[in-house]
């Protein structure tokens, strides 16, 4: 299919989510992929993109404990995914970047790949102004981090070294990549974002 910005985006998302395959109790082979969030309002953007990319019937969920979810159920879009953007049907913490976004020229492409990753995965620094990028891997380096420091520089955005830090809250190691300081401004100008949390972190106005 073919790679459009809001595909990209959402491949940038994934990174907060799963795409899988699991058998029922009855043996009955599911396929499905589900993005997580807390914040409700980009999941409802999500859902957007979805309908515009993807046929399939959406199922959102806010449970008392855990994550809120947006799922789609479809053995197609699942198997597109694994077959044409190397995702594994099981969890994706191997889950390295999709060739054909390494190999593209499209520079707008690229923006909105990285504007879902670190709206998924990204944080900024309040204290130190620094507009990070965050991720596990079952490792001691870390791919896909690699990779946007990579993509990041096509866009003459500069950034630090991945570093490692251990995981608290999880089995694999947590790394983290740091956006220049002074490539903040142009990070902000190029890369689209619209999570609202992520949004109001470094003081970006809400879409009109």
């Amino acid at each position: 299919m073919e790679l459009t910005k809001n595909l990209a985006y959402l491949l940038g998302a994934l990174r907060d989510g799963s795409v899988l395959r699991y058998s029922d109790k009855q043996g009955k082979i599911h396929h499905y992929i589900t993005f997580y969030s807390k914040d409700t309002k980009w999941l409802n953007f999500l859902s957007k993109l979805l309908k515009k990319t993807f046929s399939g019937n959406q199922i959102f969920c806010k449970p008392r404990k855990g994550t809120p979810y947006l799922r789609i159920y479809s053995k197609k879009i699942a198997i597109q995914i694994q077959k044409e953007f190397d995702h594994p049907l099981k969890s994706q913490i191997t889950w390295k970047t999709p060739k054909i976004l390494m190999d593209t020229g499209n520079k707008e492409i690229i923006k909105w790949y990285i504007g879902g990753f670190w709206d998924a995965e990204g944080g900024f620094d309040i204290r130190t102004h620094q507009i990070r990028f965050h991720l596990s891997w079952n490792g001691l380096e870390c791919p896909p981090l690699n990779d946007i420091k990579r993509l990041l520089r096509k866009l003459n955005i500069s950034s630090g070294n991945v570093g490692i830090y251990k995981n608290k809250n999880g089995n694999y190691p947590r790394f983290v990549l740091r956006v220049s300081k002074k490539d903040n401004k142009n990070f902000i100008k190029n890369i689209p974002i619209f999570n609202p949390s992520k949004k109001r972190k470094i003081g970006i106005l809400a879409a009109k």
